[in-house]
């Protein structure tokens, strides 16, 4: 069975396992994931099998636009794939933006998969970021309203 908590301070080394794995180095690094357990405890969920943590959410609010939630990461371990966590752990976050107008992600546009998965959830493409991690490196921000 699998259940999705927030994070506990002892799983902030597996989260950035899981965040490497996932991201490469784009990932975030281990400094930030403490950050972020610190500043936005509510916010970072893991998805536990067994008490193994095999997946996380970071989902904070916008600090620019008000009443926008952000999903900053969104991971899932290689064993776990294909399970329907990702899916799981989606549906927790826009269960979780309730009370917000949009929920915003970032995805590479080579990632057919994890942009097929957020368009069947109502995303939609908001804008293309050229360049957004580093130079060749392009994001779609994708969007879905929540308020409706």
């Amino acid at each position: 069975m699998t259940s999705i908590t927030e994070a506990r301070k002892e799983d902030i080394k597996r989260i950035h396992e899981i965040e490497t794995e996932a991201f490469g180095s784009h990932g975030y690094p281990s400094f930030f994931i403490r950050q972020a357990f610190d500043c936005w405890s509510n916010g970072l969920l893991v998805a536990r099998k067994n008490d193994d943590v095999v997946g996380y959410l970071l989902q904070v609010p916008s600090s620019s636009t008000v009443g926008d939630a952000w999903v900053l990461s969104l991971a899932v371990s290689k064993q776990a794939q294909g399970s329907g966590l990702g899916k799981k752990l989606l549906e927790t976050a826009i269960k979780n933006a309730k009370g917000y107008q949009r929920l915003l992600l970032t995805v590479c546009p080579k990632n057919q998969s994890a942009y097929a998965l957020y368009q069947s959830y109502g995303f939609y493409l908001l804008n293309e970021e050229q360049d957004y991690f580093d130079e060749g490196e392009h994001r779609f921000v994708l969007a879905m309203d929540i308020s409706q």
